[in-house]
């Protein structure tokens, strides 16, 4: 079973004109009205493409057979809606008081952009124009930035053609309580302030206290705005109550305990690897500084790759620290993990470079020159305890014996590991300072 609409049975004449009049009939007609458009002679149709629902004729209305045929229709009608420049019916002969007078009932809507009366009446203008002197153009657009109209959108149609329409139906409305008709004066600069009367009565509570672009509504909070996506598109993004902001940030931020799990599991790769290179390089180290280098250049060299060594070390197990550091500053630079990434590596880099260039810059002995025209090197088989008691092969075969080892003489039954006491209370006692250091980062 059909449900009668809410205007059926209701006639209307509608005037062709521009935007906000076919809009206005074409409402009245969506809502179960006959609307019947008068069109110019020589014309192609509504331009506007708002005839739905409506039929048409032609008519010149200034010949007096086209002004009394208007007549004839506007007496057996219930509205009669024009749009022109006020002035216009009135040369024509189709006044309010002239057409009311043969139809009591008739409801005269009229549709303009300043009004009927007032010094800008009679002047021209469009959308953005009417929105201007309504005030809310200066309450539309960016900070810094020019106003911009949105579209003819609130003043042809919202301030206008819907206001209109509007005023039809409260006449109508009063119309069965009365048994008269009346005239609706609709204009776009009054009815666009109307549709703005929140934001001046607002003006008082903040959420308009700032200029224009750093409001709540209009721009300024990050929770209430558009947003450029990967893809060349835009998405809006209107969170205004706590709860949809809860929901926001869940959908674009990962979950914490997730985050925390990233950054320990980094940290424990970062550490690993660094580990595993420091291991990897150690050896080839300490051979050269043992093999190679003097017993000054060992021990300088020994001392400096603790120093960078327990260095790097402290800033590997710094990784975790870094990492979850940065997390909150990766809300701002972009993908937290990415950026996680990115210090986790940059520092792991920096300690594989410092412990590669721990390495000693001591030159190479010539043994060829320390050995006596007269004496012949000869090949010596050491233990390990011997070797290490006297440094390197080198030594041995240059006659060089540690003193501290000399002034004991055979007093020390196991040189060995005496030295290694000595050596390791010396690095730690050197060393003090840097873990100090690292400690504090």
């Amino acid at each position: 079973m059909r449900v009668p609409m809410a205007l059926q049975g209701v006639s209307v004449v509608e005037l062709a004109g521009l935007a906000p009049g076919p809009f206005c009939g074409m409402v009245l007609a969506d809502f179960g009205a006959q609307v019947v458009r008068v069109d110019r002679p020589g014309t192609r149709g509504d331009l506007s493409r708002m005839a739905r629902g409506k039929r048409s004729l032609a008519v010149d209305l200034k010949q007096p057979r086209g002004a009394a045929v208007l007549r004839s229709l506007c007496a057996r009608a219930d509205v009669v809606l024009e749009s022109f420049r006020p002035g216009v019916m009135e040369k024509l002969q189709l006044s309010p008081e002239i057409l009311q007078r043969e139809n009591p009932k008739l409801i005269y809507a009229r549709l303009s952009g300043f009004g009927q009366s007032g010094r800008f009446s009679r002047v021209a203008g469009h959308d953005i124009n009417y929105l201007a002197l309504s005030g809310v153009l200066s309450r539309i657009g960016r900070s810094g930035e020019a106003p911009y109209a949105p579209l003819n959108l609130l003043a042809d149609f919202g301030g206008g053609g819907l206001m209109c329409a509007l005023g039809i139906l409260m006449a109508l409305f009063e119309r069965t309580r009365s048994g008269k008709g009346q005239v609706v004066d609709a204009n776009m600069v009054e009815g666009t302030a109307y549709l703005g009367s929140f934001l001046w009565k607002t003006q008082q509570t903040g959420l308009w206290g700032q200029p224009r672009g750093q409001n709540m509504l209009d721009g300024g909070a990050p929770f209430y705005a558009t947003y450029r996506t990967a893809d060349g598109g835009f998405m809006a993004v209107g969170a205004l109550e706590p709860q949809f902001y809860e929901l926001l940030l869940r959908a674009l931020i990962a979950d914490p305990r997730k985050k925390l799990i990233w950054a320990i599991s980094v940290t424990m790769i970062g550490v690993v690897l660094f580990d595993f290179a420091a291991d990897f390089i150690d050896g080839p180290i300490k051979a050269y500084l043992f093999d190679v280098c003097t017993h000054r250049d060992k021990e300088r060299g020994l001392h400096y790759h603790a120093l960078f060594t327990g260095l790097g070390g402290a800033l590997g197990y710094l990784l975790g620290a870094i990492d979850w550091a940065h997390l909150e500053l990766g809300r701002l630079l972009g993908t937290e993990f990415q950026v996680m990434f990115f210090f986790s590596s940059s520092v792991l880099t920096l300690c594989f470079i410092i412990h590669l260039f721990s390495i000693p810059e001591a030159p190479l002995r010539d043994v060829a020159k320390d050995i006596p025209p007269q004496q012949a090197p000869q090949e010596l088989a050491l233990s390990s305890d011997r070797m290490y008691e006297y440094g390197s092969i080198e030594n041995v075969k240059n006659g060089y014996v540690h003193p501290e080892l000399a002034l004991q003489g055979e007093k020390n039954k196991n040189p060995a590991e005496q030295v290694k006491m000595q050596l390791l209370f010396y690095y730690l006692r050197k060393n003090i300072l840097v873990l100090a250091f690292c400690s504090d980062i």
